[in-house]
């Protein structure tokens, strides 16, 4: 009977490990879980050697070597534990170097106690019934059982408990782990209760058991799905899969964190968002766009999108919906809005003050050449200042244009506050005398200076057909004895 419970163990657990390891070989965790499994099967040889043998040396042997075996086992079934659940602290080399280094001096003490024959936790074999062997112990039994209760059982069961109570989403396969270790462990209790030696050893089953029901139907050492799972809590957007009934059954890390910490109970995802205070939002663009808004006032103010997909052919799930919290990005529109509006009132602001700056410079420009009636077709202008490019451009449009508006048959031009006299002014007074004449005015110099007489002659100006005069006195004079000549004298037709 023993033989046959220990024969059936090794087909059970060897068919669990090539249907793991079948999965994916390269995989980390399915390698793992191989070790593991090989460990078991290590103890089932043992205690294959052990019931089938009458040797007292090979009985001896085989039963200093179990605690270094079932140490090892011990070991990897923590790290197995941790690459499953917690892989981020699997990966760190230092982790597995802190756990592994009291099982591994255990270990290494157990093998030099096995090889060399101290005799420290098996002294002697106390005595023979059938196939039933008491050992008797030696001094370090009670230790080395302590140690593998607490590293083998009750450490790898505390981890899965925490698991299962901190991570919602790994509950279930971490209770089923959980249970097929307690029924393990109270097994192995029965085994010397009961007298049947293969139990002790069969008891390891039920875990086995229990990693073979969560790898069909959690599919924990399927590497896509590990992956993908690891991806979806990793993503910054809420993922949400919702029943017929719209009631949540799976959300990731960034959901849960944001709209369905407080949802157990909830019967439909409206309700969820309600329990932490969302109320919907959507404007007709986000019905347009296939999205829905929920926005929450207060301290913790908060405004999320979902878009919705329909899941076709799953029993389980109706609809998968992507939730992101555009909180920051509508506060940077807002932002933006606000800085928007601002920069285009400052835009009119500015406009307003260059308009300003503009009707000044018309005026400054009107002030700076001011042309001065002095009867009908009379006009004088005076010249002020230092004429640079700018200015001359100016003083010729202007001319011909009060020329024209004026219907001006004379014009003088008072150079009395000409600071300087280049070319530039030479050339504008050149085009301002033709284009007079041609529009039927006459133009004559007033206030020509010495030096502006010199400048007017080094600049060549041809002044034949011009009159000049010293001062703006002189030339208003001569012109009004002209205009009161005119008045006098009578026509031939009136003689």
């Amino acid at each position: 009977m023993n033989l046959i419970l220990v024969l059936f163990s090794l087909i059970v657990l060897t068919a669990s490990g090539a249907y793991v390891l079948a999965q994916d070989w390269r995989s980390g965790v399915n390698r793992l879980f191989v070790l593991y499994v090989l460990s078991a099967c290590a103890v089932m040889c043992v205690a294959a050697v052990r019931i089938t043998t009458a040797d007292r040396g090979i009985v001896w042997q085989s039963a200093t070597l179990l605690p270094v075996i079932m140490s090892g086992g011990s070991l990897l079934l923590i790290w197995l534990i941790m690459a499953i659940f917690i892989p981020h602290r699997y990966r760190q080399q230092w982790v597995r170097r802190a756990i592994g280094s009291p099982y591994l001096l255990i270990t290494l003490l157990l093998a030099l106690e096995w090889a060399s024959g101290a005799r420290l936790i098996n002294s002697d074999i106390e005595r023979t019934d059938g196939s039933y062997v008491v050992m008797a112990h030696g001094p370090a039994f009670l230790p080395v059982i302590i140690l593998y209760f607490i590293g083998g059982q009750f450490v790898p069961l505390g981890m899965l408990l925490t698991i299962a109570v901190r991570d919602r989403q790994l509950r279930a396969p971490a209770l089923w782990l959980s249970g097929g270790l307690v029924v393990s462990m109270i097994g192995g209790s029965l085994s010397a209760v009961i007298i049947l030696p293969a139990l002790n050893y069969v008891s390891l089953l039920p875990l086995y058991l229990a990693f073979g029901w969560v790898t069909l139907r959690y599919q924990l050492f399927r590497p896509s799905q590990l992956a993908l799972h690891t991806a979806i809590e990793q993503i910054p957007d809420g993922l949400l899969v919702l029943d017929a009934q719209r009631r949540v059954r799976f959300a990731n890390r960034a959901a849960r964190q944001l709209v369905v910490r407080n949802a157990a109970d909830a019967p439909a995802l409206e309700e969820a968002l309600a329990l932490e205070g969302f109320r919907e939002g959507t404007t007709p663009d986000d019905r347009l766009a296939g999205r829905r808004r929920f926005c929450r006032e207060g301290e913790i103010a908060a405004t999320v999108m979902l878009a919705e997909a329909t899941i076709v052919g799953d029993h389980t799930a109706a609809s998968v919906l992507l939730l992101r919290d555009v909180t920051a990005i509508e506060r940077h529109a807002t932002s933006l809005a606000a800085s928007r509006a601002a920069l285009e009132e400052r835009t009119a602001e500015l406009e307003r003050s260059l308009a300003a700056v503009q009707q000044r410079d018309a005026l400054i420009a009107r002030l700076a050449l001011p042309l001065i009636p002095l009867s009908a077709g009379v006009l004088v202008l005076p010249l002020i200042g230092q004429f640079n490019t700018e200015r001359t451009a100016v003083l010729l449009t202007t001319l011909l244009r009060q020329i024209e508006h004026h219907r001006t048959r004379v014009v003088l031009l008072d150079m009395t506050g000409v600071t300087s006299f280049d070319r530039s002014l030479a050339e504008t007074l050149r085009q301002a005398l033709d284009g007079a004449r041609l529009m039927g005015a006459q133009l004559a110099l007033c206030g020509v200076r010495p030096d502006l007489a010199e400048s007017i002659v080094h600049e060549q100006l041809d002044l034949r057909c011009v009159r000049v005069f010293a001062s703006l006195q002189e030339g208003v004079a001569a012109l009004l004895d002209r205009l009161e000549h005119r008045r006098v004298t009578p026509t031939p037709g009136n003689a």
